[in-house]
């Protein structure tokens, strides 16, 4: 019986009008993300020759009048003294251009292990200079400037990048331009699956679960005295649910890897990425783990929370009777941490914000530790995240165990 009520039910999941549509739209919001979103997608620090040359070449010519200054001063026939910026660069320019001298010649060669190399130490260099000595010769990129956070964000992005580029130096992955821009599919997928892209797809899984209860009036004649449990059955609508979630995401996922990897390659599980651990004055303020630890980790987060919603928005529809009061019930809570106390710029934040389920629902953010770059504040990762996940599944489940309890509570009516 348990069979014949799960395909019946899948039947009518599959073929639900509402469902359809959410089939639809994933797969347009698919579309757009592998044709439109990936390849518009700005990279701060890109692989640009004509950039790095013009740097290089720049710095050449102010480097020789720099030592003609000197060599002016050197020859003692006046009381000439060099200029605070040919004493600079003196002291910094050798250095930045023999990085960039390395670098166009792996660019030049497609030796993209050299062009890692010496650009993780011309990030490190940079940083030093900028936020370190302070040095007002040089700034970071014009793009670093939003929230009124220049300086940190700079700084944060060429901590990044340095160790970005360190890491790929350890792992074994072949390298190329597209892995260095982060704009294969595995690393697009990374970037982008956190945030309000998460929350999206929450509320499109809220939406498929909505009418499952409330469903079953269309067909009362046929579901009324089916000799099932109500927790056997509310257990059944959710795994057919799981079923539909998983054929809508792995369709998503190969429409956006057909669109993406055949131009920029879809990338390997080996690949190192950074992992920020709350503190850039921290000894080791980023850590490292491969992408396939990184998608493990979402999988898991992934599976609790499309859990935790959808029997949540079961349990509501049980109470309400009403599929649009259980998902906008349950789209607000998704949506509750964003809204209400994400920050989007750094400052302090109560840290019990921590302990909230709510917090971890954007996923992405939390597994890169963007959040607690976010937050300023160490941890709000899977260590953090994965308690407060389970606990509030298992609150969900005791609700329904209880109300499954009661004889006037009623599947169908």
């Amino acid at each position: 019986m348990k069979r014949q009520y799960f395909l019946f039910q899948l039947k009518i999941f599959l073929t639900n009008p509402k469902n359809v549509g959410l089939f639809f739209i994933t797969v347009v919001l698919a579309l757009y993300f592998g044709l439109v979103s990936a390849p518009q997608h700005h990279v701060i620090e890109d692989v640009d020759p004509y950039a790095i040359s013009k740097e290089y070449q720049d710095d050449q010519a102010f480097l020789k009048v720099a030592e003609k200054e000197f060599a002016r001063a050197d020859k003692g026939t006046s009381d000439y003294d060099p200029s605070e910026g040919a004493k600079d660069a003196v002291t910094t320019y050798p250095t930045i251009i023999k990085y960039d001298h390395e670098r166009l010649k792996a660019l030049k060669n497609h030796d993209w292990r050299l062009y890692t190399k010496y650009s993780s130490k011309w990030y490190q260099k940079m940083d030093n200079l900028i936020w370190v000595k302070e040095n007002q010769n040089y700034m970071y990129p014009l793009e670093y400037y939003h929230n009124n956070n220049y300086k940190e964000d700079g700084h944060f992005g060429y901590q990044r990048t340095f160790h970005f580029y360190d890491g790929l130096l350890k792992s074994k992955a072949k390298l190329d331009k597209n892995v260095l821009e982060e704009r294969t599919t595995l690393q697009r997928l990374q970037q982008s699956l956190s945030g309000w892209t998460m929350i999206i797809l929450i509320v499109i899984v809220v939406l498929f679960a909505a009418d499952m209860i409330t469903n079953d009036q269309k067909y009362r004649t046929v579901v009324k005295n089916i000799p099932l449990s109500k927790r056997t059955i509310l257990w059944l609508k959710t795994a057919v649910i799981e079923v539909g979630i998983l054929f809508n995401f792995l369709v998503a996922f190969l429409v956006v890897t057909l669109c993406t990897a055949p131009r920029y390659g879809f990338g390997s599980f080996n690949l190192l990425t950074p992992i920020y651990t709350g503190r850039l004055y921290f000894k080791t303020p980023f850590v490292y783990q491969t992408l396939g630890q990184y998608y493990l980790g979402f999988l898991i987060f992934a599976v609790v929370i499309t859990f935790i919603f959808i029997r949540l928005t079961l349990l509501l529809s049980l109470i309400f009777r009403n599929e649009y009061v259980a998902a906008i019930i349950s789209s607000v809570l998704a949506m509750s941490a964003k809204v209400l106390y994400f920050s989007l710029g750094m400052g302090f934040v109560y840290p019990f914000l921590k302990h909230l389920p709510m917090t971890y629902f954007t996923i992405g953010e939390s597994l890169t530790s963007n959040l607690s770059y976010l937050m300023d504040s160490p941890g709000w990762d899977f260590n953090d995240g994965i308690i407060p996940l389970v606990t509030l599944a298992i609150v969900i489940e005791l609700t329904i165990w209880l109300f499954c309890q009661f004889r006037k509570v009623v599947l169908v009516k």
